[in-house]
């Protein structure tokens, strides 16, 4: 459906993406991971076209969303912030979208309102940095686009409408066939609603992998020993997810053998084999090099 196609951008000479390429399929929630200032904003702002690349193009449905600007009718991309919509109301964004997307709907639109308890008069800019963003979404799915562009969604959401919302975006998918791409720093999110993940790192994007293969791929394993292992789990590229004292707890690949059985032979006095979560996965990627410098 869309198509990223060898995206490289520079911004003040600093390369922020570099032959990034990927395939969002229809009917799909797709989780775009990476640390702050990876270039995942940059990525979504090129799809949407606000920015555009130094290289490369980006399609729906086989047609290059530059060459045929009318296409981002389909696509529609939610920003952490939107400081556009501050001197509008409810009523103001209708109107607004009504004329922008074809397919606005404004009975569904109501509806979703009066679920959440927004209020349609106030301005964007008197509202909650959490009624913000139950706004925003509201006209993103309202809009029924076959794209959503979703930058941080839930981000200063209380627990509970953030579950609601994550059921509602479930449901956007299921019913309509609506193709998600998401960014989130709340990994437990992604983890509930995403089929796929993808990596950005060092510019370019890594480990495009369904979400239920990679947690399969590791096994996170505490154990306790006596002496003291973090330079020899160094050493040997091992990520430490905690230490407390003698307890270690590590992320390993399950078909490394060497590894594991290196530490079955320094003979733990505890061993545990425990079902991972995304955000481990994240931090053993990202926060390995920096973990390790700060204990040295």
């Amino acid at each position: 459906m869309l198509e990223v196609k060898n995206i490289t951008k520079k911004l003040d000479n600093e390369l922020v993406l570099d032959s990034v390429s990927f395939t969002l399929n229809q009917g799909e929630i797709f989780g775009l991971l990476g640390r702050n200032g990876s270039g995942k904003t940059t990525l979504l702002r090129i799809i949407q076209q606000i920015l555009l690349p130094d290289e490369g193009d980006v399609l729906f449905e086989n047609v290059s969303i530059h060459m045929h600007p009318l296409v981002k009718r389909k696509i529609f991309y939610m920003p952490v912030q939107n400081l556009y919509y501050e001197r509008f109301s409810y009523m103001d964004l209708v109107k607004l979208y009504k004329r922008i997307y074809p397919d606005f709907d404004e009975e569904y639109a109501g509806k979703l309102m009066d679920r959440y308890s927004l209020s349609k008069t106030k301005k964007y800019r008197e509202l909650s940095t959490g009624l913000k963003k139950q706004l925003s979404l509201v006209m993103a799915f309202a809009s029924r686009p076959a794209v959503i562009l979703l930058d941080e969604p839930t981000d200063g959401v209380d627990a509970v409408t953030r579950h609601d919302l994550l059921e509602l975006m479930i449901r956007e998918v299921a019913d309509r066939n609506t193709a998600i791409l998401i960014t989130s720093h709340r990994l437990e999110d992604l983890e509930r609603i995403c089929s796929r993940i993808g990596f950005l790192e060092d510019s370019r994007l890594t480990g495009m992998t369904e979400l239920d293969d990679l947690k399969g791929d590791f096994t996170k394993i505490q154990f306790a020993i006596e002496e003291n292992v973090l330079s020899l789990l160094e050493e040997r590229n091992i990520p430490v997810l905690s230490q407390t004292g003698v307890f270690y707890t590590i992320l390993l690949p399950k078909n490394d053998v060497k590894s594991r059985n290196w530490l079955k032979n320094l003979h733990p006095n505890i061993w545990n084999e425990m079902p991972i979560s995304l955000e481990e996965v994240f931090i053993a990627k990202f926060g390995g090099k920096r973990q390790w410098q700060e204990q040295d």
